[in-house]
């Protein structure tokens, strides 16, 4: 059987569209839009290109689809005609198609990814089929919905909301408010913002703007309450000030406030301490660790693709879990397309530049690392979600206290309050970092041990933690070997890892991307799979 789900983006307001396929009870693949049309976030696409390769890795047709699950129950009626007519204009056919429920479909993405038999699940985001998310039980193949909160609670907007209010870019620039809030010292006096009890919390009226007056994305969602309490916002560009500062500490408090909340009521009427996450809110790290050490929690999953990224999955385990009751979940998101020697070999030739091919290449590539170069890491299957973890990867030297400046001016062009995380081996993991499990996905923050601060000041954030990655062997090998290789030489078992993309751009997916990225910002080299790039500086002529 052959199950596929979907996320489409038919309007602004929807964002990461893409695709799963669960063939013969296993999750073959998992792709994203963006990452084929090189949009960012894709907004108004249909996910026909994500359809094509997901079908592609379990080489079947279009026609050999028994169900496709797609989110958007709330608006059947006005988007099934659309589907429809997308699938059979792109493919020619058009399978049966299921709709369920957009926080069905969070819940579903991280409960039956966690291994747990049991646990409570938490899904919240800005908006999604009427409710800004659930709180739910998952025991064995099933979920029970305990709770939906209304979109007047919405944690998603709420942090959007600040985030325009601050100068940047709602439901696309969240992760900057989390990094500058790190930064803060004064909490500011946030009552007139929201009532806020033991078991519960409500917005005050005033602090969002009526929803039904937004017309735009880009359209601010912060009302006039904000203004009152905080004074005028950040104009985009504008420098930021230490009441900007402040203000994003005082709204990072605020929703980890409200989020342990949620996990107290939900905890008190369930009594159970595994603990599933999705839904866009998941993706901030700095809650996820207040969360993890939260006494009642004994083991915490979050969705590594917690935004609606995580959709295609969700739907299509929905669907996998109603029709035959199991599937085989791999233990790695490295789920979108490879390319083979030849693929990267045509890369090169067409680029006409000059390329060295490498019989170890972890081993070169470490070696540079080493010497303060910056390299493009290209390997194997493209890693599902936001994060890079070690196939689509910028990596450089994490010793170096100028490094972050250094990538941040010449790579990735992003703001300097904004951190770098550590790729660590595993089982070194513990040693620099108050870490006692796993975290190969990059969905907490940890504290740096004492005696490595200094040591790894490329990825230390002011509040001394780091967003870690553990890496395992059996995970991925060739990004083992090079941090193993590493290690090796310098004694220290980590490497800075960043996605392998430009500003503003998705991580690169093909090794054309790859090569494009490469001479359009300022890396120093590219390992291509087993082929390496550098950049040679010609010295000037005279005329």
């Amino acid at each position: 059987m052959h199950i596929l789900g979907i996320h489409s983006a038919l309007n602004q307001f929807n964002h990461d569209p893409g695709a799963a396929l669960i063939s013969d009870g296993e999750l073959v693949g998992v792709c994203e839009e963006e990452r084929l049309n090189r949009i960012k976030s894709s907004r108004g696409f249909f996910p026909s290109r994500s359809i094509e390769i997901v079908l592609k890795e379990a080489g079947i047709t279009i026609s050999d689809l028994d169900y496709v699950y797609t989110t958007g129950i709330t608006a059947e009626g006005r988007l099934r005609p659309h589907i429809e007519n997308f699938f059979r204009h792109y493919f020619g056919y058009c399978p049966h198609v299921t709709f369920v429920d957009h926080q069905d479909a969070h819940l579903a993405s991280a409960f039956y990814c966690s291994g747990f038999d049991e646990a409570m699940c938490i899904s919240y985001d800005g908006i999604g089929d009427g409710t800004s998310g659930k709180l739910a039980v998952g025991k064995g193949n099933k979920i029970e919905v305990k709770e939906a909160l209304s979109i007047s609670r919405s944690l998603g907007n709420f942090y959007s909301a600040a985030t325009a209010y601050l100068g940047f870019r709602p439901v696309e620039d969240e992760y900057k408010v989390m990094g500058l809030a790190s930064y803060g010292k004064n909490l500011m006096d946030f009552t007139g913002l929201l009532s806020i009890t033991d078991d519960s919390y409500s917005f005050q009226e005033g602090y969002f703007r009526d929803l039904s007056s937004i017309i735009s994305n880009d359209q601010p969602l912060f009302g006039p309450r904000l203004v009152d309490e905080f004074g005028p916002p950040r104009l985009p560009g504008e420098p930021i000030e230490e009441r900007h500062i402040d203000i994003a500490y005082t709204i990072q408090n605020i929703l980890e406030r409200c989020i342990v909340i949620l996990v107290n009521r939900l905890y008190k009427e369930t009594g159970i301490r595994n603990l599933c996450i999705a839904g866009g809110v998941g993706l901030n790290c700095s809650a996820n660790s207040v969360i993890r050490n939260l006494a009642i929690i004994d083991n915490l999953f979050i969705q590594p693709a917690a935004s609606d990224r995580g959709l295609p999955l969700g739907a299509a385990l929905l669907g996998q879990i109603s029709k035959v009751g199991k599937c085989t979940i791999p233990d790695h998101l490295f789920l979108g397309p490879s390319y083979d020697k030849q693929q990267h070999l045509a890369a090169l030739e067409m680029a006409g530049v000059e390329y060295e091919e490498l019989k170890e290449p972890h081993v070169k590539a470490a070696h540079l690392i080493a010497k303060g170069k910056i390299i493009g890491w290209f390997q194997g299957r493209s890693e599902y979600g936001p994060r890079a973890l070690g196939n689509r990867s910028i990596l450089a030297d994490p010793r170096s206290p100028t490094m972050k400046d250094l990538i941040n001016n010449r790579v990735k062009f992003r703001e300097e309050f904004r951190p770098f995380a550590p790729a660590v081996l595993e089982h070194d993991a513990s040693r620099l970092f108050k870490i006692d499990s796993p975290s190969p996905y990059m969905t907490s923050t940890f504290v740096v041990r004492s005696e490595w601060r200094k040591k790894l000041p490329a990825v230390t954030h002011v509040d001394n933690t780091a967003r870690v990655q553990t890496v395992a062997k059996n995970q991925n090998t060739h990004f083992y070997n090079l941090i193993n290789e590493f290690k090796r030489i310098t004694n220290v078992p980590v490497v800075l890892n960043t996605s392998f993309n430009a500003r503003g751009e998705p991580i690169v997916e093909t090794p054309e991307n790859a090569l494009a990225t490469f001479y359009s910002v300022g890396l120093d080299a590219l390992v291509l799979g087993d082929y390496l790039v550098t950049k040679k500086i010609e010295p000037k002529g005279v005329d």
